[in-house]
């Protein structure tokens, strides 16, 4: 293995490295998406409603076990929902690059036991 080979190696470590550190930080995160559906509401002699107008609702949409779940989202909370989604979406693409970096990492391996092995046999 060149000297080359080993700074890349040792590179690739680094990145690896600081890719942890920054999902070890990583706040609160939630998979899903915040969306607004409008929906009659409950009230018999809504104005709104009964104009064909609906009204504007927040909600979490996730996954569980394969099916679309809704949490209404208070306005309160619309912010921390948003900020969770985000930090889930950052999470999503850092782990991706750890994967890719991984990839990376285990080329660099198989290389240097195909140099030894090469070597050994000469």
């Amino acid at each position: 293995m060149g000297e080359a080979d080993a700074k890349e190696m040792q590179d690739v470590a680094k990145q690896r490295f600081a890719l942890w550190r920054e999902v070890i930080q990583a706040g609160d995160f939630i998979r899903g998406s915040v969306t607004v559906l409008r929906r009659p509401c409950t009230r018999a002699g809504c104005r709104l409603c009964r104009e064909g107008k609906r009204h504007p609702a927040t909600y979490l949409s996730l996954k569980e076990k394969g099916r679309t779940r809704l949490i209404y989202l208070p306005k309160s909370l619309i912010a921390q929902a948003r900020q969770w989604v985000a930090e889930w979406r950052r999470l999503e693409g850092l782990l991706q690059q750890m994967s890719q970096t991984n990839a990376r990492m285990l080329r660099l391996l198989a290389q240097r036991q195909s140099a030894r092995r090469a070597g050994g046999k000469g």
